[in-house]
């Protein structure tokens, strides 16, 4: 199966991404370039957006005095997601996942996307692995029928299988080795959280991946922060290296390397670390990640704040990302003793949650004990019984039966100082024996 083949098929300009893809590795080798493409791509968004123009006002005479922007000033501004003249005939559209509490629609021109995808296909071929590999991806899945077969139509046009990240119990881990020993898989692509869960499996019973997936070449985790620490038990026990992805559904790719040290994606966004006041920090200086969105002519990404802290470092006349400061997944475990990443599933429970009822603007979730989890929202009119009823039953589908919701509902979110939510946090030990009965 050929990726860019199957792309192209759906309707994406292949052919011209390839093209345009090639001229810009060669034009970002020129020192003006980056400075010349954001000046472009902001010109483009102040004559073809009334409300983004009104929001910037008068042309700015500096890079430092276009206005920093995040997704709840485009939501206030009135800001379209794409322009009002000069558009493209086609848009890609999608959401945030909402680590800011409130999920986002966004657009993403047809080219842009593509490029994504090339820009996306050249950092793996670095690890030795390529999209059309076979790839073993630890992410969740939405539990509604409609949704889920929409996630393996994409899974099975992108050659990758998808693993149940939910259950974390010793009984399904030993199922995904048998995948390993089925499939020849080349790569793993996924959440932190799983991959170093599935590692530590395989250290206590002294086990490697690659006995029993001897083709897998490297490994890629993405979204939640790794640790030096688990990154070394990752290889140790995959037998394969690590490369850390970080990126936004925004923008995609930001950053890809190892060992926290990310190679910045300057051939398609441009990322400036700045101060609280909005003036540039020095390299090497952990600021505000910022980013700009170099070819969307769709949402005006332009100095696009993100909510991450982070430094830039130059070597070998290239700009890394050091020192990111992200999110790391906690689990949370429940009354059977079943262990599921608390993030990843209430995501999808809001998900699937918000395809019934519109109200919500914000959640977060903290488990109090193995039986009993505390969901806090703000809403925008209070929920009917029978609605928190509804989201109690749809958590319970995600967890297990018998445990008990509490929903309360509050007119704001505590935030933590990036302005982003802690969506899901585990207020006790793991060790809670008295609660919890093993599974068998």
């Amino acid at each position: 199966m050929n990726f860019f083949k199957v792309l192209k098929l759906l309707g994406f300009p292949v052919n011209e991404a390839s093209v345009k893809f090639k001229e810009i590795k060669s034009a970002i080798q020129q020192p003006d370039w980056l400075e010349q493409q954001r000046w472009r791509i902001f010109d483009y968004h102040y004559n073809n957006n009334q409300a983004y123009r009104n929001f910037v006002g008068e042309y700015p005479a500096s890079w430092e005095d276009v206005p920093v922007i995040n997704k709840s000033i485009i939501r206030e501004q009135g800001i379209p997601v794409i322009p009002d003249t000069n558009q493209y005939s086609k848009y890609y559209s999608k959401r945030t996942s909402g680590s800011t509490g409130n999920p986002f629609l966004f657009k993403t021109d047809y080219l842009t996307h593509t490029l994504t995808w090339y820009l996306l296909s050249d950092r793996y071929q670095s690890t030795g692995a390529s999209l059309n590999d076979l790839q073993a991806r630890f992410y969740g899945i939405p539990l509604s029928l409609k949704s889920r077969l929409t996630e393996r139509f994409k899974d099975r046009i992108s050659n990758r299988y998808r693993f149940d990240t939910y259950n974390l119990s010793d009984e399904n881990i030993e199922a995904w080795l048998k995948l390993f020993s089925s499939k020849r898989f080349k790569y793993i692509y996924g959440y932190s959280y799983p991959i170093i869960t599935l590692s530590k499996y395989l250290a206590k019973k002294n086990l490697n991946l690659k006995t029993f997936c001897p083709g897998l070449t490297s490994c890629i985790v993405t979204s939640e922060m790794c640790s030096s620490e688990d990154q070394l038990l990752i290889e140790e026990t995959f037998g394969v290296p690590v490369y850390n992805e970080y990126g936004s559904s925004e923008v995609g790719v930001i950053g890809f390397g190892r060992n926290n040290k990310w190679l910045l994606s300057d051939e398609l966004v441009y990322t400036q670390i700045i101060d609280d006041a909005g003036k540039s920090c020095p390299n090497g200086v952990v600021g505000n990640v910022i980013i700009t969105s170099l070819f969307n002519r769709g949402t005006p990404f332009i100095k696009y704040d993100i909510g991450d802290l982070a430094a830039i470092e130059n070597f070998d006349n290239k700009r890394y990302l050091v020192n990111l400061q992200g999110r790391i997944e906690e689990c949370a475990i429940l009354k059977s003793g079943k262990k599921v990443a608390g993030d990843s599933v209430f995501y999808y429970v809001f998900k699937e949650f918000t395809g019934q009822c519109q109200k919500i603007n914000e959640y977060t979730v903290n488990q109090l004990s193995p039986s009993v989890f505390e969901i806090k929202i703000s809403v925008k009119e209070p929920l009917l019984n029978k609605e928190i009823e509804g989201l109690k039953k749809t958590s319970l589908s995600f967890l297990e039966p018998d445990l008990e919701i509490r929903v309360i509902q509050q007119d704001s979110l505590e935030r933590t100082p990036m302005g982003k939510f802690k969506r899901f946090t585990r207020k006790f030990s793991m060790l809670v024996p008295e609660e919890i009965t093993p599974q068998k």
